[in-house]
């Protein structure tokens, strides 16, 4: 049976490779920080243990025996853009984790990165992983340490022909969201509290395919490269409206201009700055929100073979799983 050294398990990804792998009869070693919510799942082969990525030993030791890794783990703090620890965590953690790889010579190495670490395009000319990173504008810190730590990686590949692959994921829809984090849209508009749409949009995709993929690149796919695991691209007014479908509401919501976003955006950031309380949405996602965001998937569909989930599926998902575990 082989062994896998699962980073992030806690997170919405997490949850979906590790079950992912148990269904495949991988044996898991699960990581979770300290406090963090361990999955109640009952298997001989999974073995959840507690750490920190920038415990350079304990990573080593709690890894050992290994054969392959996937790294999920991240800090997905956008609120400060410039957040220190964020790019400790996202960049050194991501060193200190490949150090171990190499020290256990384990078969390949499977990143978690972004598609943000590359140019996005149109519906027309979606972004490809050929498109060169651009997100040094937004001037965020959770952004450039993805992409620094792919950057390292890669470099890691050339120069002593380390075995990985990156995911890079758009932007997951799906269920054991605990924070939440992507599926706060849909609990905002469960609750009636989103005011309207920004004029951008997302390529949105279910977290069980990219988890899918990202078990498959433990043998599929070729060394040293990226695949962008994105889905659907929609603006933000036909997402919206599938969320609506499935919750078998009217869809009634407006667009607002891009620069109110804009302006409610900065306006929210600047309070922030002062009650020391995340805003709703700040300066920088205000920015992003007014983009589009779209992506081919044409790669990692052929190469890792990630399927093509309806993204109405990873909303239901999603809800039902929020409703089961009381959160709306």
């Amino acid at each position: 049976m082989n062994s896998v050294f699962l980073s992030g398990a806690g997170g919405m990804l997490g949850n979906s490779i590790l079950r992912e792998l148990i269904r495949r009869n991988y044996s898991v070693t699960a990581l979770y920080r300290p406090g963090e919510r361990i999955s109640e799942i009952k298997s001989d082969h999974f073995k959840p243990v507690i750490g920190d990525l920038l415990d350079n030993d304990k990573i080593i030791s709690l890894s050992s025996g290994a054969e392959f890794i996937i790294h999920a783990a991240a800090s997905t703090t956008v609120w400060p853009r410039r957040h220190p620890l964020t790019l400790l965590v996202n960049l050194q953690g991501t060193k200190n984790l490949v150090r171990a790889a190499q020290q256990h010579k384990v078969k390949r190495f499977v990143h978690i990165g972004t598609a943000n670490s590359f140019a996005p395009g149109t519906k027309q000319n979606p972004g490809k992983e050929t498109n060169a990173y651009d997100g040094w504008k937004f001037e965020m810190d959770y952004m450039d340490s993805k992409y620094l730590a792919q950057e390292f990686l890669l470099k890691e590949y050339r120069e002593n022909k380390f075995s990985f692959i990156s995911v890079n994921p758009t932007f997951m829809i799906g269920p054991y969201d605990f924070g939440p984090s992507s599926g706060k849209m849909i609990l905002a508009l469960y609750g009636n509290k989103i005011p309207g749409y920004s004029e951008g949009g997302k390529s949105f995709v279910c977290s069980k395919d990219v988890a899918t993929a990202a078990v498959n690149g433990l043998t599929m796919g070729r060394d040293g490269e990226c695949y962008i695991a994105g889905g659907e691209n929609l603006t933000y007014q036909e997402f919206f409206k599938k969320v609506s479908d499935v919750m078998h509401k009217p869809f009634t919501l407006k667009r607002i201009p891009g620069s109110m976003v804009i302006v409610y955006g900065f306006l929210n950031s600047s309070l922030a700055r002062i009650t020391r309380k995340a805003p709703v949405l700040s300066y920088g996602m205000a920015k992003i929100g007014n983009i589009e965001q779209f992506y081919s998937s044409e790669k990692i569909r052929n190469e890792l073979q990630m399927p093509s989930t309806p993204i109405e599926n990873g909303i239901n998902d999603c809800l039902n799983w929020f409703k089961e575990n009381k959160y709306c």
